[in-house]
Formats: structure tokens, C-alpha cells, sequence
């Protein structure tokens, strides 16, 4: 007997994402303004070549990526990896934070970012 019953796993697996898209958006939502508001000049929703990123600055070659629930599996790291290869030769440096680290230490976000910074050495650039 054939069902067109969603099986109990797949509706919990499917709510999961769901929420945990939303709870991404709204952490690049937090992210992006704290950004602002401390008067560093990202670029949100980017691409480079075919790749997205969260926020882009050109000018520093950092991108940010907010790693939600997706990326805790091992197939999503395996997919990342030709991406990592290709951004690092264009010498862009990605910080990746997770949906966590921005709700709840958005300070060592910044100390991170001002430490990538001043080790890329673009002192035209004033945090």
C-alpha cells in the first residue's frame, strides 16, 4: 500500500531547515547592521564568479560567510571546497562565523575582522 504521506523524518528534517533559514536571514539581518554601525563598508548578498557570499569588501578582498544548520554536514564542507580553492586565488580571505557566533559574541566577530584587517595591511582603510 503506497502512501503519499510525507514520512514523520522528512516533515521534522524540512521544519528544521525551514527554521533554520529564517534564523539565518535574520543573523546576516544582525550581522549587516552592526557592520553599518560600526562603519565598515561591506557589501551584502555578493557574488564572486559563481560563488555567494553573505558580505563582500572588495577593496580588503574579505568575505563573510554566517554558516547556518546546512553547514554541519560533512557533504556541505565537500561542496565547499572547490569554492575555497577558487577564492583563494583570487586572494580574497573568507571569515566564516556561525549563525550562533553572531547572536551571541558579536565582539569577537569585530576582533576577528580588525585582526584580518591589520594583518592584510591595507592601512588606507580606517577602523
Amino acid at each position: 500500500m503506497s502512501s503519499s504521506l510525507i514520512p514523520l523524518h522528512q516533515k521534522v528534517s524540512e521544519k528544521i531547515i525551514k527554521h533554520s533559514l529564517n534564523n539565518t536571514i535574520k543573523t546576516v539581518d544582525t550581522l549587516g547592521a552592526k557592520l553599518r554601525e560600526k562603519g565598515f563598508c561591506f557589501l551584502r548578498n555578493q557574488t564572486v564568479g559563481r560563488y555567494h557570499f553573505n558580505f563582500y569588501c572588495p577593496e580588503l578582498k574579505i568575505a563573510i560567510e554566517i554558516d547556518g544548520y546546512a553547514h554541519e554536514f560533512h557533504n556541505i564542507h565537500n561542496q565547499d571546497a572547490p569554492k575555497k580553492l577558487y577564492i583563494s586565488s583570487l586572494g580574497i580571505t573568507v571569515l566564516r562565523f556561525t549563525d550562533y557566533q553572531v547572536l551571541v559574541d558579536m565582539d569577537e566577530i569585530f576582533r576577528t575582522l580588525k585582526n584580518q584587517i591589520q594583518c592584510s595591511k591595507k592601512t588606507s582603510y580606517v577602523v
